[in-house]
């Protein structure tokens, strides 16, 4: 059977929360006070150290990683951007770990054999835009219903500086100077995103030799993906009652008890926690296997 050549390695799984495995503490097995969502997020509620203990070793990294004898690289902390993630497998690279850094623990950089790149909601990472020979970025709202800020990008030899503007004039001349409506600019903000994403990941596999792997959260990649040979070869189809699916949003469509909050499963309250259940981590964990399984096939 393939892939001899993972076991012992190392892979790195960039993504946000679902990665990270928020709210799979609601499944441990204990009487230990374990917090909603909501007491969570709101109220900075602590959550014991066996109830983290288990989301570690629950969440579909961790799974995968154990099924190939192999380290599994999850960010510092919950949630997070794709640009964030972009930055994350830098920082693995460069093996930069200090109390500030994406990363928690040293990483040899030849140990790493795969990139499970996990999108997360488009607009939540910045787009870069140039306006009168000068670099901007824009944020928004993670659903684009609003714009938030726009901050200068000052780059002076290896140095990066930022300063915030005030209001959003700059951006907004910045469309009528180049008759961008606002509906092409989100077409243009998502092929900008995932450009981001396939350079990132396209760098390591013809430098280094790592396997990359797309999962994608939301659908707003998929069609792109799907377009595009070398991204649509990477992606990750999540098999359910055998049909494929190709964003876990889609899974949450068909059977919603793949949600925390909608599964019954669950051993303490989770409050309004719509991330992957413990079945769904098991499901997503399943298939990255599989597919690895794929590659290691292809490559023999």
């Amino acid at each position: 059977m393939g892939c001899i050549l993972i076991m012992g390695g190392s892979i790195i799984f960039a993504g946000c929360s679902f990665t990270w495995g928020q709210g799979l503490w609601s499944y441990c097995p204990s009487d230990l006070k374990i917090p909603t969502v909501d007491e969570y997020i709101e109220q900075n509620h602590p959550v014991p150290e066996e109830a983290e203990h288990f989301r570690i070793d629950n969440r579909f990294a961790n799974l995968v990683g154990n099924h190939f004898d192999c380290k599994s690289i999850v960010k510092r902390h919950n949630g997070g951007t794709d640009e964030e993630s972009i930055r994350f497998i830098k920082e693995v690279k460069n093996n930069w770990v200090t109390e500030h850094s994406l990363l928690t623990e040293n990483v040899h950089w030849d140990t790493v054999k795969y990139i499970v790149f996990q999108t997360t909601q488009a607009y939540r990472s910045p787009y870069t835009f140039f306006y009168k020979d000068e670099e901007y970025e824009i944020f928004s709202t993670p659903n684009l219903q609003n714009l938030e800020r726009v901050q200068k990008v000052i780059r002076h030899d290896n140095a990066v500086n930022y300063e915030e503007l005030e209001g959003l004039d700059l951006f907004f001349d910045y469309l009528i100077d180049n008759n961008i409506s606002f509906d092409n600019f989100q077409k243009t903000f998502i092929e900008f995103q995932k450009n981001q994403i396939k350079n990132c990941l396209k760098y390591y596999e013809d430098t280094y030799n790592i396997k990359p792997l797309i999962l994608c959260w939301t659908n707003e990649y998929v069609p792109l993906f799907l377009k595009d040979s070398w991204c649509r070869d990477k992606m990750v189809k999540l098999k359910y009652n055998n049909q494929d699916y190709h964003s876990i949003s889609d899974l949450f469509r068909v059977n919603n008890k793949f949600e925390i909050l909608n599964d019954k499963e669950t051993i303490h309250k989770s409050g309004t926690d719509g991330h992957p259940s413990l079945k769904c981590h098991r499901l997503i964990a399943d298939c990255i296997i599989e597919k690895i399984y794929q590659t290691q096939d292809k490559n023999e």
